[in-house]
């Protein structure tokens, strides 16, 4: 059984993460953050070797901004350290220690649709510093996936807006059920347990490495999500949208990113991921409430 090392196995994915690994029985290495700095090198490759050596890296460490995004714009320095330089270091550690790794990308790297055809992976990123219109977030993010798709060790798993039926701060059905007005678009949206059963398949199939959006097919708008939970939780809450982007932008200082995502390239090698709506309504149909 592959013996792989796990980076922030603390976080919200990364503890996703850790339990699936767990539960299909791999040998998981899962160093405490607080005794190691994920960005020393030394550090790092000598864990590394003092277990033996490792035969898949995920990470799942970086910085997202608590309690949102526009925390990232305050601390820049985290932002580039968590999403730019320990990728860049991880790259350079897996050709010298010798191992495949993946790192969770993201979709914020584009807005819009991309004439209905949804954003592939060789589409350019259009959310970024180039095109001045993006938070600094999704800016580093898109440096960061344009030095990793040069590696070819390097699995990028482009995540975007993560859901699932654990009630918690991160979760999209959460942000939907505590935001005191919401904001309406379409997105390609990732339910988690989907996304790292894909990004696990795409390892033990031995997959090309490179980058790949993935996503639940399909796209879905926040009022359909809003109906949904309507329907299946029925919260005594009543739902008020923005009335528009003007109104939306006076309380977000931050650019937010909204934007479709193709799938075909999973697809192409024979991996399925539900559609979009299933995921929504399995997810409300079995919610586990964090409220006693």
């Amino acid at each position: 059984m592959s013996k792989i090392l796990l980076l922030g196995a603390s976080g919200y994915m990364g503890g996703a993460f850790k339990a699936e690994l767990v539960k299909r029985n791999y040998e998981t290495l899962t160093p405490n953050r607080a005794n190691m700095n994920y960005c020393n090198f030394e550090a790092l490759r000598q864990y590394i070797q003092e277990q033996g050596g490792i035969d898949f890296l995920i990470n799942a460490a970086g910085f997202t901004g608590k309690p949102n995004v526009e925390q990232c714009e305050i601390k820049r320095e985290e932002t580039l350290k968590g999403n730019l330089l320990l990728p860049q270091m991880l790259s350079y550690l897996s050709t010298v220690e010798n191992f495949r790794w993946l790192q969770i990308g993201t979709g914020c790297i584009y807005d819009g649709d991309n004439d209905g055809n949804g954003f592939t992976e060789e589409d350019e990123p259009n959310f970024s510093f180039k095109h001045n219109n993006c938070s600094f977030y999704s800016g580093v993010k898109a440096v960061a996936e344009a030095y990793l798709k040069r590696d070819p060790r390097c699995y990028v798993a482009r995540l975007r807006i993560p859901f699932d039926e654990n009630d918690g701060p991160r979760n999209y059905i959460t942000k939907l059920l505590t935001y005191p007005k919401i904001y309406d678009n379409i997105n390609s949206i990732s339910h988690i347990g989907d996304f790292i059963g894909t990004c696990l398949e795409l390892y033990e199939k031995n997959c090309p490495t490179g980058v790949y959006n993935i996503t639940n097919k399909g796209a879905i708008s926040t009022r359909q999500v809003v109906n949904y939970i309507n329907d299946i939780l029925k919260p005594e809450r009543k739902f008020e949208f923005f009335t528009n982007d003007e109104e939306f932008y006076r309380v977000a200082k931050t650019p937010r990113s909204n934007c479709i995502l193709n799938i075909d390239k999973l697809n192409s090698l024979g991996i399925a991921i539900r559609p979009a709506r299933d995921a929504v309504r399995d997810a409300l149909i079995n919610w586990k409430s964090s409220k006693k």
